[in-house]
């Protein structure tokens, strides 16, 4: 079990290769926070490259994994009709 994510994505993926080794199936389940906000763009495109795994929704939707950190995101602009008299 992984009690503190504090390390950097590849060796958060080599511990949780370790859950299943020589064929044998394994459950990894990491708990995140809104201080770990800072890891989950990364951590998002490493699970969406992934073979073995799959994104959680949840991960895939959140707000700060969808712009690398210190990266403002662009708000949806509407598109605006304005009609002259």
């Amino acid at each position: 079990m992984v009690y503190f994510y504090n390390c950097k994505n590849l060796d958060y993926t080599h511990r949780i290769g370790r859950t299943g080794r020589a064929g044998k199936t394994g459950v990894a389940i990491t708990f995140l926070t809104n201080e770990d906000a800072d890891v989950l763009y990364d951590l998002r495109k490493m699970m969406e490259k992934s073979s073995l795994s799959k994104c959680p929704p949840e991960l895939a939707r959140h707000e700060a994994a969808q712009a690398p950190p210190g990266v403002a995101r662009a708000k949806r602009r509407f598109e605006e009709t304005v009609y002259k008299e």
